[in-house]
């Protein structure tokens, strides 16, 4: 939301391909202060050990469901936020398989 909101450009999540997208009201960015923890569904039969930041390469920069929508996402990220560089969102292991719901709440432990 950071990123759309300084460019003014609506920005689909599917564009950074994720696996799963959570809604919160931690602040932008506040997903890095996560490496080495763990996010455990709430159904408790899912961990996820969250364990680096995502960099962002040129292809998020295609926007799959609208591919004349191109945007360099690397070099926006780098310019308005130079303190994080091309990095947003962070990459998870599967620490327990399990299954997650849509609406399920995950919350952060250790």
């Amino acid at each position: 939301d950071a990123l759309q909101e300084k460019i003014g450009v609506p920005l689909n999540p599917t564009r950074f391909r994720p696996n799963i997208v959570l809604k919160s009201d931690a602040p932008a960015w506040s997903e890095f202060e996560w490496i080495g923890k763990t996010l455990v569904s709430e159904s408790g039969n899912l961990k996820l050990k969250v364990i680096n930041k995502a960099v962002r390469c040129k292809a998020v920069s295609v926007d799959p469901l609208d591919p004349e929508n191109v945007l360099d996402i690397p070099e926006l990220l780098t310019k308005h936020f130079r303190e994080h560089g091309p990095y947003l969102g962070v990459y998870c292991a599967v620490e327990e398989a399990g299954s997650l719901s849509i609406g399920e709440k995950l919350y952060l432990v250790n």
